[in-house]
């Protein structure tokens, strides 16, 4: 039988990037890769901080199940048999032929949330070389302000000394705040390659290098999931689900209304389309990819402009347009496209 390959951590670390992000497929051993750096760091000396978004993702439960799959016993030449949670640390454990159950002296690393990083701030990480985030990218709500709040924790554990802050995803949402803030050409990277960025902090003067993975697709991996889902939980590509279009070509509708909403680097044009004959009306929408000047604006930055704000206008062709998305009354130009609209007017609060 023909040997499974899964991901390989290696040629990501040997970037020497302080960030390291890698997103992809379901399944394909990104979080294993992970695992098994902790634990060599971990017979090195070196602790590491696990690290989900909120605390009820990093319950001590859910820490200790995490390293279940870990074959520990092998990876320390039989020194221990697992990897146990206790007040928010880890530890590695064996269990004696009496079945009595022994910690290591030390800490392995510590577990916690990225919402509670001003928890943390009093603290003393001694020896903690590693950061490991898992599930960065969610289809869900980002803290405010996220991305800084990372680095405000990765200064914190790391102090003046060196470290690797390892962030893994899949690829559920393409809208995501490091992504747009950080790395802003990821969206269009191939897969199977790794980038390296160059992020500047302004205010400290700072520069950090920030190297992405697209991990390739791996052969043999999440075969029981079908459709849209089975394309980003097997192959890594970006999840979409089937989305209607036009009914009819786009010349043939009157076009009443129109507006751009912007977000970081997303760009949307909304028109409000009627169709002469039935007098039905239709929510349009697809990427502004042109420079042509749209009046009407919703978007994230400052602007003095009666036109441009950060919210809908309380006027009649807003508001139906309002209801069109509240009722799902929309069509779109293609289904990336409703994927990453409905994931930015969530984030922009427009919903």
């Amino acid at each position: 039988m023909r040997k499974r390959d899964y991901y390989d951590r290696h040629p990501l670390f040997k970037t020497g990037a302080q960030i390291l992000m890698v997103y992809g497929q379901n399944c394909n051993g990104k979080s294993y890769q992970a695992k098994e750096e902790i634990i060599e760091r971990a017979l090195r000396g070196e602790k590491t901080f696990l690290l989900r978004r909120y605390p009820d993702d990093i319950r001590q439960n859910k820490a200790q199940m995490y390293f279940d799959d870990m074959p520990v016993n092998k990876l320390t030449d039989g020194e221990w048999d697992s990897i146990t949670a206790y007040q928010s640390k880890l530890y590695f454990q064996r269990v004696d032929e009496n079945g009595a159950k022994e910690r290591s002296e030390h800490e392995i690393g510590y577990f916690g949330s990225l919402s509670e990083w001003q928890r943390y701030k009093s603290m003393a990480f001694v020896n903690y070389t590693l950061m490991v985030f898992e599930e960065f990218i969610t289809d869900s709500y980002y803290l405010t302000d996220e991305p800084l709040l990372l680095m405000r924790l990765m200064t914190t554990v790391f102090r003046d000394k060196p470290g690797q802050v390892l962030m893994i995803g899949n690829t559920i949402s393409r809208t995501v705040p490091y992504f747009m803030q950080w790395t802003p050409g990821v969206i269009k990277q191939a897969q199977g390659t790794i980038e390296i960025y160059h992020y500047k902090d302004e205010d400290e003067g700072t520069q950090v290098d920030i190297a992405v993975e697209y991990a390739g697709h791996i052969k043999g991996t999440g075969a029981l999931f079908f459709g849209n889902a089975a394309k980003s939980i097997n192959k890594g590509e970006w999840f979409v689900e089937s989305q209607p279009r036009l009914p009819k070509e786009l010349f043939y509708y009157e076009n009443i209304y129109e507006l751009a909403i912007n977000y970081q680097t997303f760009s949307f044009v909304l028109q409000l389309l009627v169709d002469p004959e039935e007098g039905t009306k239709l929510l349009y929408v697809y990427p502004r990819t042109t420079d042509r000047k749209i009046e009407r604006v919703i978007t994230d930055k400052f602007s003095d402009s009666l036109m441009i704000t950060r919210y809908w206008r309380d006027i009649r062709p807003e508001m139906y347009i309002r209801e069109a998305i509240a009722n799902q009354r929309v069509v779109y130009s293609d289904n990336l496209t409703a994927s990453d609209f409905n994931s930015v007017i969530a984030q922009m609060g427009l919903t």
